[in-house]
C-alpha cells in the first residue's frame, strides 16, 4: 500500500493541475510585481506619470526616437505619447531635435535634466532595492539570484507576446 501512495505521488500532474498552479504563481507574481513597483514609485520624489517616466526611461535607454517609434516601443497610440512628450518638455526633461536623415521629421532625446532625473530616479529605487535586499537570509537571496534570469526571460516573453498582440 504504501508503495502505491508512493507511487500516486511520483505521478506529473495533469495539466488542469499544472494550470491551476501556473494560474496561482502568476497571480502571486503579478501581487507582487505591482507592490514592488508602487513602493519604488512612492520612493521618489518626482512628479512624472508612469509612462513620462517610462517614456523618459526608454529614451534614455535607446537614445533619440522618432514618436512614431517611441509610442510603438511602449505600446501607446502616437497621440497619447505626443502627450506624454509634450509633458516632459514643458519640464523640460526632453528637446526634440532635427532627424539628420529626414529633415521634415525630429527625433526626442533627454535634455541635461532629463538624464540628471533619470540617473536619480535609477540610484533611488537601486538603493530602495539594496536595502531589501540586505534584509534576506543569504538562501533568499540565492534564490533570487537564480531568479533573476527567469524574471529577465519573463519580461522579454512578455514584451514580445505584446508585440505581436499589436501587430494582430
Amino acid at each position: 500500500m504504501a508503495n502505491a501512495t508512493h507511487a500516486k505521488s511520483q505521478r506529473r500532474p495533469t495539466s488542469e493541475s499544472t494550470s491551476s498552479s501556473n494560474v496561482s504563481t502568476a497571480v502571486s507574481l503579478r501581487v507582487a510585481v505591482a507592490r514592488i513597483y508602487r513602493s519604488l514609485r512612492a520612493g521618489t520624489d518626482h512628479q512624472l506619470t508612469p509612462s513620462g517616466t517610462s517614456a523618459l526611461a526608454r529614451v534614455g535607454h535607446e537614445g533619440p526616437l522618432r514618436l512614431g517609434v517611441l509610442a510603438q516601443l511602449e505600446g501607446i497610440a502616437p497621440a497619447t505619447m505626443s502627450k506624454v512628450i509634450d509633458n516632459l518638455e514643458v519640464q523640460g526633461l526632453t528637446v526634440r531635435v532635427p532627424d539628420v536623415l529626414d529633415g521634415r521629421a525630429s527625433l526626442i532625446e533627454l535634455s541635461s535634466e532629463g538624464v540628471a532625473l533619470l540617473h536619480q530616479i535609477r540610484s533611488t529605487n537601486t538603493r530602495a532595492i539594496d536595502q531589501a535586499l540586505a534584509s534576506l537570509s543569504d538562501t533568499e537571496r540565492t534564490a533570487l539570484d537564480r531568479a533573476v534570469p527567469i524574471l529577465e526571460k519573463m519580461s522579454e516573453l512578455l514584451q514580445a507576446n505584446t508585440s505581436s498582440d499589436r501587430r494582430s
